[in-house]
């Protein structure tokens, strides 16, 4: 263990100066490095795992550290380290990652279809690809096309380029276009601007890039369009990837045992679909201070605020210092900030307990008092991970639960929009279900010792949320005005009041990676309602199969 320890002293340290793009959200990789940090963590902790996406470099110089350690490494092991370090090539030094170009010019490396490699710039250029197609029982094919490409470069290693930009056809199940597309205040999961495309179909362009840039050795900067996510769960309550990319501006301090992020971001308020015209905008900055407190134990504290104005970024949120409702009371309350905390333990170097507590608004005289009253606006979560179950390798269960109490992340606007709601060009920044639910998710993953391009997995979701009707105001539906005078019921508010709507939800999906980064998919996916609304209550059965190169596998589900 000695030897793994000055290894990696010496190797993070060669390179602490230097800067790396992000690793997309939702990757393989994300997966991996979980059950490293938890697995080996003592000896490596990866630090401040709840602040994503993950730095290349960090991906790239930790797989290298374990790569060349005197670690004994299963067969699953080895090839996952192998598939990171190609990933992140340009931060390995150790591993040979070139190979014979095809025709002299493609794939000189086997993760970069085109690449240039000097001391001065780095360049790395990849096709990104996928069919998917899964008949619906019942309805029509959904399918979901996409062609585009990804480049990566660097200058001198200290400044760092990243885009993507992809066009998709999509055609989703019926229940997402009725809930999602279809709604008044419609969308494309995950995505902004969209056009119709044949019958209940779906044409749109994905566009992500940004610039990367190291200032002093502990001082980070990303500028650019993309998306954020804070925490170690499946879900985030404070911030997560479920709504579309957005403009931002993020610094990154990280020293010590301390990571401190803040995050300057512009927003677009809800809007009703129709004639092409100027979405109003709104802002956000969130602030996430995580602290290393041993090597199993992580702790953090997380602030943000969605800010009114529509013209202009409020110059007082700048303060990358501050306690930002004490700015927000200053102001006279015109925007709606919230506080929590995180944390992450790795216990026995096979299990992580991990959770979130969000705080919207709380008075503890209600709470004491227990009388539901609505304005007590709080979410909860909880989740564990176990690797190695049952001592059989890379056979890992993650289980989860989410809460989120009523009106939580909606806002009282005195503007006539609602424009400070938690949200994103239609979408909810945090939990896709909004407000007012409970959520249990428990995700089982296996990867046979013998065909480790296999990767197995189960997905089960089971959630209760409490919808809205016409008039009445329940808290479930975080578009509308939060206003004690407006709910139905100023007391007695409780997790799934109104119309619940519970939802089963299950996908079987197995990927095998036939290439670097490509995949033959194929998966069985069934969702269920059983709704107060007996109209809404719905059964969805689908099979699918597609092929993806450079693209992490996009789920049904929500």
């Amino acid at each position: 263990m000695r030897y793994l320890a000055l290894f990696i002293f010496l190797t993070y340290y060669a390179s602490v100066f230097a800067q790396g793009t992000y690793t997309p959200l939702n990757t393989d990789s994300y997966h991996e490095m979980d059950r490293l940090d938890i697995q080996y963590g003592k000896i490596l902790p990866i630090p401040h795992t709840s602040v994503k996406p993950y730095n290349k470099k960090t991906i790239g110089e930790y797989a290298e550290a374990m790569y060349n350690s005197n670690i004994d490494l299963t067969g699953q092991m080895k090839f996952n380290l192998e598939y990171l370090m190609h990933d992140n090539s340009e931060w390995v030094d150790s591993f040979e990652t070139k190979r014979r170009p095809f025709l002299k010019i493609f794939y000189p490396e086997r993760a970069s279809m085109l690449g240039v490699n000097t001391d001065a710039f780095i360049l790395k250029l990849n096709p990104v690809v996928q069919t998917h197609f899964a008949p619906e029982l019942g309805d029509k094919l959904t399918y979901n096309i996409t062609r585009g490409f990804e480049m990566r470069a660097y200058i001198k290693k200290k400044l760092g380029f990243y885009m993507y930009l992809g066009s998709n056809l999509m055609r989703f199940p019926s229940y997402v276009r009725e809930e999602r597309v279809n709604r008044e205040f419609a969308h494309v999961p995950g995505d902004a601007y969209w056009k119709e495309y044949q019958e209940g179909g779906q044409d749109y362009f994905t566009t992500r890039g940004y610039m990367t840039f190291n200032v002093i050795k502990h001082l980070d900067f990303q500028f650019g369009y993309d998306k954020n996510f804070i925490g170690n769960g499946y879900r985030s309550m404070m911030l997560s990837d479920n709504a579309a990319a957005y403009m931002f501006l993020k610094m990154n301090i990280k020293v010590w045992k301390i990571n401190y992020q803040s995050i300057f971001a512009e927003l677009t308020g809800q809007y009703a679909r129709g004639t092409d015209r100027l979405l109003d905008k709104k802002y956000g900055a969130f602030h996430h201070l995580n602290f290393n407190v041993t090597k199993w134990l992580d702790l953090g504290v997380f602030e943000g605020v969605i800010i009114t104005r529509s013209k202009h970024f409020e110059l007082h949120y700048l303060n990358p210092l501050i306690f930002y409702r004490s700015i927000e009371q200053a102001l006279g309350s015109p925007d709606n900030a919230m506080v929590g905390f995180d944390y992450k333990a790795n216990v026995a170097s096979t299990m992580q307990f991990y959770g979130q507590f969000v705080m919207d608004e709380f008075n503890f005289e209600h709470i004491r008092k227990t009388d539901g009253w609505w304005a007590n606006k709080y979410a909860i979560q909880q989740g564990f991970k176990y690797i190695n179950v049952g001592g059989l390798d890379n056979l890992d269960l993650q289980v989860e639960y989410n809460m989120a109490r009523p009106f939580i992340y909606t806002h009282n606007s005195n503007q006539g929009q609602q424009l400070a709601n938690y949200t994103h060009y239609n979408q909810e920044l945090a939990h896709p279900l909004g407000a007012n639910f409970r959520e249990f998710i428990a995700i089982a993953r296996y990867q046979p010792a013998k065909l480790p391009q296999l990767n197995l997995r189960l997905t089960y979701i089971n959630a209760v949320h409490g919808m809205d009707t016409v008039g009445t105001l329940y808290g479930g539906d975080i578009f509308q005005q939060s206003n004690g005078n407006l709910a139905t019921n100023e007391f007695d508010n409780w997790v799934g009041q109104g119309k619940a709507f519970r939802t089963n939800y299950i996908e079987f999906l197995a990927s095998y990676q036939f290439f670097h980064n490509m995949y033959a998919d194929l998966s069985v996916s069934y969702r269920n309602i059983d709704s107060d609304i007996k109209a809404q209550n719905s059964s969805s059965t689908w099979i699918g199969v597609g092929l993806r190169l450079n693209m992490p596998y996009r789920s049904m589900a929500y």
